[in-house]
Parts: structure tokens; C-alpha cells; sequence
């Protein structure tokens, strides 16, 4: 899935958005969202607009696309497929003026194959529409998700 080649890159990247991002109230507000994506259920339902979607460009699901609540759970089903335990922790980020934000973490993983962890940079695209969390587009490429928004690399 990741090689070291490939993690050294995607850190590079990381380093280099984080030196912008803002890590205070913002983030931790984000954080919350976070938290509510972790537990599912009636919380995580308001928080969605009803129109949501979940993209993956990542080397994990790459290509897959989930709508609404059941897309989200199908999501959670199929990272429990890969996936001994998996879990994403923000920890910067970057607005963009029409309500969009790059959110920039760390993925910790432990693979079913071989119990293996790894803690690999991943990015975050989110935007709000009607005071909801209306898409989220998952990046492996630090750069990429930045790209998408037009904020420098």
C-alpha cells in the first residue's frame, strides 16, 4: 500500500501545509466534527447536509464515492474490511474563503495481514453548505488536496 519512498514524500508535504495551518480554535471545532464522524449515529446524522458524499482519492478505496448516512456506514465497513483499526486525528488546518477547509492529519492504521501499524500524513477537503458537512474528499497526496482548493503546495 505505502512504501517508505512514499512516506517520506507525503511527510514532506505535511510539514510544509502545516506551516500554515492554523491549529487553534478552529481545528479543535473541526476535531469535534471528528469526533462525531468516529461515533456515527444520531449526531454525526445532523451534522450532514442531506446531499452529503464521501470521496476517496487515496491509495486505500481509491475512486470510491459514498452518499448519505448508508454511504457513510458502507465506508466504515469497508475500512473494517482493510483494516485492523484506523483512525484519522487533525492536526492542522487550512481555510478556504468559500467554505471549504483542508484538513491536514495523521492516519494510524494496523493492517489485517500482518498486525503492522502505520501513521501516514493524509488530507481532508471539506465543505459546508447550509451550515452542514456537505462533501469530504479523502487525499493520500498532501499536495493534491491542496491543489483542489487552489491553495499553494
Amino acid at each position: 500500500m505505502y512504501d517508505q519512498h512514499d512516506v517520506e514524500t507525503l511527510e514532506r508535504q505535511f510539514n510544509a501545509a502545516m506551516e500554515e495551518a492554523d491549529t487553534g480554535a478552529a481545528l479543535d471545532a473541526v476535531r469535534r466534527i471528528y469526533d462525531e464522524f468516529d461515533r456515527g449515529g444520531t449526531a454525526l446524522e445532523a451534522l450532514l447536509h442531506p446531499d452529503f458524499q464521501l470521496r476517496m482519492e487515496t491509495v486505500f478505496l481509491d475512486g470510491k464515492t459514498y452518499k448519505g448516512m448508508r454511504g457513510f456506514q458502507r465506508y466504515r465497513d469497508e475500512m473494517d474490511d482493510l483494516f485492523e483499526a484506523d483512525s484519522f486525528q487533525p492536526e492542522g488546518l487550512r481555510s478556504v474563503a468559500d467554505g471549504r477547509w483542508v484538513v491536514l492529519g495523521r492516519l494510524q492504521i494496523t493492517q489485517k495481514e500482518n498486525g503492522g501499524d502505520l501513521d501516514v500524513p493524509l488530507a481532508h477537503v471539506l465543505e459546508q453548505r447550509d451550515r452542514k458537512v456537505a462533501n469530504v474528499t479523502v487525499f493520500s497526496e498532501i499536495s493534491a488536496a491542496l491543489e483542489s482548493v487552489g491553495l499553494p503546495v
